[in-house]
């Protein structure tokens, strides 16, 4: 009954993203749920490209910082601290539902009194998405280099179950992890589409992955934009800028450097993971893996040797 039904706000970023949010806002209103129990949110950074009009058009409310256009994550303290519902949905404007009964299926798992958080256990993949759209969420995630650290967001389409750490207990419509207090020992989950009820914030406990529904992480931008879009954000949130309880990289993570560093060099292990995939689910989107390893080791390399550079000069004067 839609009476039982609790209360949702999806909370999402937005920021000159005209060109996009509109099918992100079309999913959210084909969702199977009743408009009386569905808020939407948006933390805007200030943009100017019509994105806000595109927004109230369809009925969802703004906040509208342009102070923090730089600082993504205080806009998503904004906004979870904001909803009085009974659950937070976490969102983005380059996210959208690809089934359209996902929300009523989320909140379903709560039924178990242990979970406390939920999302999907892979990415939702559409034929008519640009290619490299597809490849991310073949792999995962949005970085191979975090892929290949073991901290994709995602499970990939060739993994045939759960692919992290944790306990893992197999509930037949979903996975139910119950993660130790190690932040190092975590996927990156807690974005595209993860639901937790409103209380449980700031725990960590069990959480549900649904095996059959999928939420679209949509990428429009060519390869060496969503690079270049990558290195700002690594740079914007690193650990020296930005005190962080979760890190994707550890000092538990250096013998899984030195394999990446080895094999995206060289390309032929990720020809071999790109056979692999496509072999397990046909999409050839996989072999964009070798060149998006590569192009991404490089533009890591890169990155880092610039800011150990001017570190040193830094130091010299």
């Amino acid at each position: 009954m839609n009476d039982e039904l609790p209360s949702i706000t999806v909370v999402s970023l937005s920021y000159n993203d005209a060109s996009i949010i509109e099918d992100c806002l079309v999913s959210i209103e084909r969702q199977d749920y009743p408009r009386d129990k569905l808020r939407v949110l948006f933390a805007d950074g200030g943009s100017t490209d019509g994105t806000l009009e595109v927004i109230r058009r369809h009925g969802a409310e703004v906040i509208d910082r342009p102070d923090l256009a730089n600082r993504a994550d205080l806009r998503v303290e904004l906004m979870v601290d904001t909803p009085r519902t009974d659950f937070v949905l976490i969102f983005s404007a380059d996210c959208r539902f690809q089934e359209g009964d996902c929300l009523r299926e989320m909140v379903a798992v709560f039924s178990d009194p242990e979970i406390i958080g939920v999302q999907t256990l892979r990415y939702g993949i559409r034929p008519q998405d640009p290619i490299l759209s597809r490849y991310l969420s073949l792999i995962g995630g949005v970085d191979p280099i975090a892929v290949g650290l073991g901290k994709a967001d995602r499970t990939p389409h060739d993994c045939n179950s759960w692919h992290s750490s944790g306990r893992v207990s197999d509930m037949g419509a979903y996975y139910k992890i119950a993660f130790g207090s190690d932040p190092a020992k975590m996927p990156a989950i807690g974005a595209n589409g993860f639901m937790i009820k409103r209380e449980y914030l700031e725990l960590v406990n069990s959480f549900a992955f649904l095996k059959d529904r999928h939420i679209i992480h949509f990428v429009h931008l060519p390869l060496l934009s969503f690079l270049h879009r990558r290195l700002a954000w690594a740079n914007l949130y690193a650990p020296d800028k930005i005190e962080r309880i979760y890190k994707v990289f550890t000092p538990k993570d250096w013998y899984k450097l030195l394999w990446i560093v080895l094999t995206y060099s060289t390309l032929l292990v990720p020809v071999l993971r790109a056979a692999k995939g496509y072999f397990r689910k046909p999409d050839f989107a996989w072999f964009l893996h070798p060149v998006v390893c590569f192009t991404f080791f490089c533009g890591y390399s890169l990155s880092y040797i610039k800011k150990a550079l001017v570190t040193g000069l830094g130091q010299i004067k």
